[in-house]
């Protein structure tokens, strides 16, 4: 078969995913993140601040790992950081062109494109691509690592690759970590041999320098610099009240028609599936992180399972390759097995509410809403108990809407009613008059602004490019107009007064 036939599966994966993805990235543009772009988290300001730290601005960052934050730096100087959202979606394109070539070791280009669309069309994956995080930017990195290690059978030196890979997926977060415990699960159970090879310890030491000088430098850091922490080890303990949650939302992130395709395509990987090296590859690190996000750490949330749905896909290959198999074998079958694949692909796409971790389609219109909760460690938990069924979209269209190649998108404006843009920079010009630069200055929240302090602080400290701290620690406060005491200056809402 002549090369140009081979990769034509690549080449409709690449056109269908940029068509699709040009008029969700012209719906992204925001004239400033701060202010304009509404796919944030408390922790995506959190991240722009750790950015503008590295990029030189004398704030105080909790120093999360410093991948993501160099990236915002490096956009920052350029002046180009609403552009951060496209570079999300390079990172995704990448996760899907390095899960294509992973399952290229087992499957041909169709099936491999296949499964590689749902990855990347998933109506979650699309959603959280839009959303100032890490996992978006460690996730292919952790594929590559897993096709390194199965390319390091015929190649030895792809070890020294798979350790770069580890390396610098630990750089944008620290899944990195319980992931390469699975790897090296998986040399000891399938790949003893290979710890005979200088390549393998020459990997092993290539993540260890870069993950061990990292943890050398944070906690100088943190024993020479006051303010917050990014102290994620506090939240290691056992627990089992994840595991309901992450079941819930895992059947939502796979579908319910699809998930059939995963289930199948998983009993056939363990059955009589791939070589024991390619097994050894997916199991390792999927089976641990789930251990570790299930049962070890302390914390939920939905986008933690990107980390574990690159190595579910390769289930999902597998259970297209049955499905392929099945149509073979007759006209009858055939016509079943397309119309279980078009509403697989079309379940797929059901738009789901933005970071919306309670519901489970049921149909593309009708969702089951699970009953959502926050303890008063502000961690979710999901109960079916009460849960109820609720129609979520009018119309049959419009449960496919506002993702991939839909054109009526566009950008969404600043909220208004919120933080005043105009006078928050004139605040910024008076604080500097004020205050010596790199100086903290103290939040009183004004009325316009939200009511998480932690939001408000950060979101305020990448404004006025100084550190944001309780009043009594500041000798100058931002507060509203309301407050009793005279202003040294004012703009519409605002007011600067002294703190003491």
């Amino acid at each position: 078969m002549s090369t140009r036939v081979t990769r034509r599966p690549a080449w409709v994966l690449l056109f269908l995913a940029v068509a699709g993805v040009v008029p969700v990235l012209r719906s992204l543009r925001a004239a400033d993140l701060n202010w304009c772009y509404p796919f944030m988290t408390g922790d995506s300001y959190d991240w722009i601040n750790n950015g503008l730290y590295w990029a030189g601005a004398p704030v105080s960052p909790s120093l999360r790992p410093p991948g993501l934050p160099l990236v915002i730096a490096a956009l920052w100087k350029l002046g180009a950081l609403p552009l951060l959202p496209v570079i999300n979606f390079l990172f995704l394109g990448l996760t899907t062109a390095a899960l294509y070539a992973l399952l290229r070791e087992r499957h041909d280009g169709w099936i491999a494109a296949t499964a590689c669309w749902f990855f990347f069309a998933a109506s979650y994956v699309q959603d959280f691509s839009r959303y100032i995080m890490a996992e978006t930017y460690a996730l292919p990195f952790l594929v590559l690592a897993a096709l390194a290690f199965v390319r390091a059978d015929r190649a030895p030196r792809a070890w020294i690759a798979f350790g770069l890979c580890i390396g610098a997926s630990f750089l944008f977060a620290y899944a990195a970590a319980p992931a390469a415990v699975g790897f090296g699960v998986a040399v000891l159970a399938k790949s003893r041999r290979d710890l005979r090879r200088k390549e393998l310890w020459a990997g092993v030491t290539v993540a260890a320098l870069t993950v061990g000088g990292w943890a050398i430098f944070r906690w100088l850091f943190y024993r020479s610099h006051s303010g917050q922490r990014h102290l994620v080890e506090t939240l290691l303990r056992p627990t089992f009240a994840n595991l309901g949650f992450y079941l819930f939302d895992a059947i939502a992130l796979m579908g319910l028609v699809p998930l059939a395709l995963y289930l199948a395509g998983a009993f056939g990987f363990a059955r009589d599936g791939p070589p024991a090296r390619l097994r050894a590859a997916v199991l390792g690190p999927l089976v641990v992180l789930s251990f570790f996000f299930g049962v070890v750490y302390d914390w939920v949330d939905k986008r933690f399972l990107l980390y574990v749905f690159p190595f579910l896909v390769v289930f999902l290959a597998e259970g297209l390759s049955l499905l392929r198999g099945f149509a073979r074998r007759g006209r009858g079958r055939a016509v079943l097995a397309a119309v279980f694949f078009g509403a697989a692909v079309l379940w797929n796409q059901i738009r789901y509410p933005s970071y919306g971790i309670q519901y489970l389609a049921l149909t593309p219109r009708r969702f089951l809403a699970a009953t959502a909760t926050m303890t008063p460690a502000y961690k979710s938990e999901l109960h079916v108990k009460g849960s109820r069924v609720v129609l979520l979209h009018e119309t049959l269209p419009a449960a496919f809407a506002g993702g991939l190649f839909d054109w009526h998108l566009a950008a969404s404006a600043c909220v208004p009613g919120g933080p005043d843009p105009r006078c928050l920079a004139e605040m910024t010009v008076e604080a500097d008059r004020l205050l010596g630069p790199g100086e903290p200055i103290g939040l009183l929240t004004p009325r316009a602004w939200p009511d998480n302090y932690y939001i408000a602080t950060n979101r305020l400290s990448n404004i006025l490019l100084r550190p944001v701290v309780l009043p009594d620690l500041a000798r100058v406060t931002l507060a509203g107009v309301e407050s009793p005491a005279p202003p040294l200056a004012r703009c519409g809402p605002y007011a600067l007064v002294r703190s003491r």
